[in-house]
């Protein structure tokens, strides 16, 4: 529950960012260049980082679940195998 709702709110912060290039090229009247060129470029960079750091985030979300914590069963130390008694004497 935890983890989805920090990868929802991340995923509406990364949407906000990348619009960041858009209406700054709508609000300045961004000419020809900028529009065809440096816009897509900015976007296209912001939107690399912002799927490189989803996919850490997401690997560190559900590290947890892939990886419990490893409990010692103590059932099975108590248990006595066939191997652990072996007669290095031939007469007993």
């Amino acid at each position: 529950m935890f983890n989805s709702k920090v990868m929802v709110i991340y995923r509406l912060a990364a949407l906000l960012i990348l619009s960041i290039p858009i209406a700054v090229n709508i609000v300045s009247k961004g000419d020809i260049v900028s529009s065809i060129i440096y816009v897509p470029l900015i976007t296209l960079g912001l939107s690399g980082i912002a799927i490189f750091i989803d996919g850490k985030l997401e690997g560190v979300l559900n590290r947890a679940i892939i990886f419990p914590k490893f409990k010692v069963p103590v059932a099975n130390i108590q248990l006595k195998t066939a191997n652990d008694k072996i007669n290095l004497c031939t007469h007993c």
